[in-house]
């Protein structure tokens, strides 16, 4: 056999094989399924709350507040004194406000509305305006509190109340509780209440990345995937990033960006080659920022059996 013969036998070899890998790299085979995960974000709420809706909470222990010019003194001094019940039994503290929007608006008025309209108390009301009911907290963004008639106990009663229902409290059915719907001077601060405000405002106020949910599948050594992540925190996340990784190898890095409190980002991908080992592939959210924890920052699929 010739030297170029011979050289061509080999070429054409190396052709075949060369095909041969190239079609079992990239024609489609049969789609493979991951098993789906779900990520258990809200396994912490409580199972029974005295609040409007499970873990209410603003972002911050401090919290501020902003008194209207149209309060009398005496009105103002019943607030600053259920303010300094909650800061002697509590982890809260509240901080008075004039230039920056506070989270809570105290208004006061000498026309109190009448009885029989729905959700309105003849003392005075409040409640949470504006909140986000997230995954782990529903996020209080604003507050409010209407005082109406003046007080006619000793102690702050009505203020009192309505500073609870500014902080997501609902009314209770004991009637010698301060959250009764109907206020009388011997009612008091449920031990209840204390404990949940201070277990609620025991996490730092931060960030909590969370990867929430993943569907999967492969076709060939092509994975497709749709990827939820969430802020489940009391902060805005300003910057994230996902890393795709088999066999502890990082496959790709995602830029996911800012993400807000309450807010969700999708991510969706199609065609990312993986190594010919990709049973098991794990997603890793980061950030440099610091979080409540990083526990639900990570998640792992597998082949669906």
């Amino acid at each position: 056999m010739k030297a170029a013969e011979f050289i061509t036998i080999i070429a054409l070899l190396i052709l075949f094989v060369g095909t041969l890998f190239l079609l079992w790299t990239y024609i489609p085979t049969e789609q493979v399924k991951y098993e789906e995960y779900k990520a258990e974000v809200s396994a912490d709420l409580p199972v029974k709350s005295t609040q409007f809706y499970p873990n209410m909470r603003y972002p911050d222990s401090q919290i501020t507040y902003k008194l209207s010019s149209t309060c009398s003194e005496k009105k103002k001094q019943n607030f600053l004194e259920a303010v300094q019940v909650l800061e002697s039994k509590t982890v809260l503290t509240f901080r008075k406000t004039i230039t920056e929007k506070p989270d809570i608006t105290i208004t006061c008025s000498n026309l109190s509305p009448e009885p029989d309209q729905k959700d309105h108390f003849v003392a005075g009301e409040g409640g949470p305006s504006l909140f986000l009911n997230g995954t782990r907290y529903a996020t209080i963004l604003e507050g409010e509190i209407a005082l109406y008639r003046e007080e006619t106990c000793d102690e702050p009663k009505v203020a009192l109340h309505e500073l609870l229902h500014a902080l997501g409290f609902d009314h209770n059915s004991n009637e010698e509780s301060i959250m009764f719907p109907v206020t009388n001077c011997k009612q008091t601060l449920d031990k209840e209440i204390v404990e949940e405000i201070n277990k609620l405002y025991s996490p730092p106020s931060l960030a909590d990345l969370a990867i929430e949910k993943i569907e999967a599948n492969k076709t060939g050594r092509y994975l497709n995937f749709e990827l939820m992540i969430g802020n489940s925190g009391l902060k805005k996340l300003n910057s994230a990033t996902i890393e795709i990784i088999v066999e502890d190898e990082i496959i790709k890095t995602f830029t996911i960006g800012e993400v807000d409190i309450g807010a969700k980002r999708r991510l969706t991908v199609s065609n990312l080659r993986l190594p010919r080992n990709a049973d098991e592939i794990k997603f890793s959210a980061k950030t440099s920022e610091p979080e409540i924890t990083k526990e639900n920052n990570e998640a792992i699929i597998k082949i669906f059996e």
